[in-house]
């Protein structure tokens, strides 16, 4: 026998014995290093014994409070993920939001990549392109309860489609609700009482509204110091951005929208003829003063700066602003009366407001992981907790006055595409038959906080606000029975000219929409267009509609 076939034979018989050896059920198996990594188990509800080590990495959400002794690698959850899983999730690092994109990309360039962790869309295509990450089909069919499956299909499987190349599951898709990103427009209700102002019904309406906030003294303070709209430097954004008043106009921001002239065709809704009319409005309400001479270099943390102050009374926003920016101004001024519109339309046609498609934040696993069950069973782990019979209130908020967002502590999340409009409904529900059984921990939390402003409590007005009789997602009901909104038209991951060309096409973009409303002519929009179609933009409108044609 040569050396070649002896080394054959011995490597076969250490193979055939390493499979037939027998490891206790709970214990982890070791992948066979020229097969994807498979789970270390069959069975969904067994624990690593002894516990395992799973690193990920991640950014911290913005303002996070935690208990005493807790951090971000140790909390309620991965407790619960070691408790339950077997399975202590360790940071590799940490970051906050803004860095995690760049620090990220240095990660993957090094080629350490950590067991799972999350991604955006262009990272996701180019290590699925490098090859660099596991496939992971089978562990979810295995460890993903029905629960996680039916979360992760509430938007009709889009996002699971462009989690999937060649067949093969290669990332769990972040499904959360974007509908709650439907545009409205938010008026301070007690400056039109003022002014002896009706809410607005048209364009028109909205456009005096503005002009009296600024000229009229909406405030009763004796001084020229409001503006009609409040705006930041971040255009195509939701709360203070352009897109909803674009919408008005039926122009989309950045976004692939249906052609008119041929439905079945895509275009991209930024660079369409449609938002000449919006720029040209906006920049003689810039000129008139109606908004802020400053919007430029204005974030949307200075924004709300500015609403609080009482300076501004109107901004384009979301179902979600009550809490997250306008309870700040309740707080300073009790007078302070934030109500909520539909969009209003520049002629007779009904406005659809543009929302994402959902597609563009992905959990993947590397390739060279031993564990990608735990990518699986934490993202599961997520779900029961808030939505199952086996949900707890305190892994979504806790502590005194619910200081402690603890949902935030879990960067692994799948919230589906209904979640909090099914809250809205359970809780209005429950509060007209005072009967709490049928809802959920998070809902009953809600339920509490309802309850509590409607006792006095004027702290809560921001969940009021949202979930009440009165809240934002009544008009989000109505916005979404009405069928008016519009979500992108493409739904999968970039194209090659998007990973090369994306930046570059957004910036000028920006700056063109920028220079229109600060004072360039509105036709530089038409010059914008030609060279947004000669650096990359008719090579990539041509690849989404080969995209298009796939899927028909």
């Amino acid at each position: 026998m040569t050396r070649k076939q002896l080394t054959t034979c011995l490597l076969a018989a250490m193979t055939f014995m390493a499979a037939c050896s027998s490891n206790s059920e709970n214990t982890p198996t070791q992948p066979d290093n020229n097969k994807e990594p498979v789970a270390a188990n069959s069975d969904p509800s067994a624990k690593y014994d002894p516990p395992i080590t799973v690193t990920t990495v991640r950014a911290q959400a913005d303002v996070t409070e935690f208990a005493e002794g807790d951090t971000m690698d140790s909390n309620i959850w991965t407790k619960h993920l070691l408790d339950t899983y077997g399975f202590q999730l360790k940071n590799t690092w940490v970051t906050d939001s803004a860095g995690y994109k760049d620090k990220l990309n240095v990660t993957i360039a090094s080629g350490d990549l950590p067991d799972f962790f999350k991604v955006d869309a262009t990272q996701f295509k180019q290590l699925a392109d490098a090859g660099s990450l596991a496939d992971l089909t089978d562990v979810y069919n295995t460890f993903a309860s029905d629960l996680l499956k039916g979360k992760l299909n509430e938007d009709g499987g889009n996002t699971l489609k462009a989690a999937t190349i060649d067949g093969k599951l290669m990332a769990l898709p972040y499904v959360t609700a974007t509908m709650d990103g439907a545009g409205m427009v938010w008026i301070r209700k007690d400056w039109l009482d003022n002014l002896s102002l009706s809410a607005p019904k048209t364009m028109d309406d909205l456009l005096a509204i503005s002009k009296a906030f600024k000229n009229n003294d909406p405030d009763k303070n004796g001084k020229n110091d409001t503006v009609g709209l409040g705006i930041t430097k971040d255009i195509f954004t939701g709360y203070g951005g352009l897109n909803f008043f674009l919408n008005s106009f039926h122009s989309y921001g950045k976004m692939w929208i249906e052609d008119p002239k041929d439905k079945s065709k895509l275009v991209y809704g930024a660079v369409q003829p449609e938002a000449k009319k919006a720029l040209s409005t906006l920049q003689e309400m810039y000129n008139a003063g109606e908004i802020d001479k400053e919007f430029s270099v204005k974030t949307s943390t200075q924004l709300t700066d500015d609403i609080v102050s009482g300076k501004v009374g109107m901004a384009f926003g979301t179902m979600a602003n009550p809490i997250n920016y306008f309870s700040k101004s309740v707080a300073k001024d009790p007078k302070a009366k934030w109500e909520m519109y539909q969009l209003t339309s520049v002629d007779d046609q009904p406005v659809k407001a543009q929302i994402s498609s959902g597609i563009g934040t992905f959990w993947v696993a590397s390739k060279k992981s031993k564990y990608p069950d735990a990518l699986v069973k934490t993202m599961d782990a997520f779900v029961q907790k808030l939505f199952s019979d086996k949900a707890e209130f305190k892994f979504m908020y806790d502590g005194p006055n619910l200081k402690y967002h603890t949902f935030k502590y879990m960067d692994v999340q799948a919230w589906g595409a209904r979640k909090n409009l099914d809250a809205y409904l359970a809780v209005n529900a429950a509060l007209k038959s005072n009967e709490e059984s049928k809802l959920n921990p998070e809902q009953k939390g809600y339920y509490d906080q309802v309850k509590a402003y409607q006792g006095g409590d004027a702290a809560q007005w921001g969940t009021y606000k949202v979930f009440g009789p009165e809240g934002s997602l009544g008009l989000l009901e109505n916005i979404v029975k009405d069928n008016l909104m519009y979500p992108d038209q493409y739904f999968s991951i970039p194209t090659d000219t998007m990973v090369q060309r994306q930046s570059t096409l957004s910036d000028l973009l920006d700056e063109t929409y920028m220079g229109i409303i600060l004072g360039d002519s509105v036709d530089t929009f038409d010059g914008m267009v030609t060279k947004w179609n000669q650096l990359g933009g008719e090579e990539m409108t041509k690849q989404v509609n080969e995209w298009k044609s796939a899927q028909q």
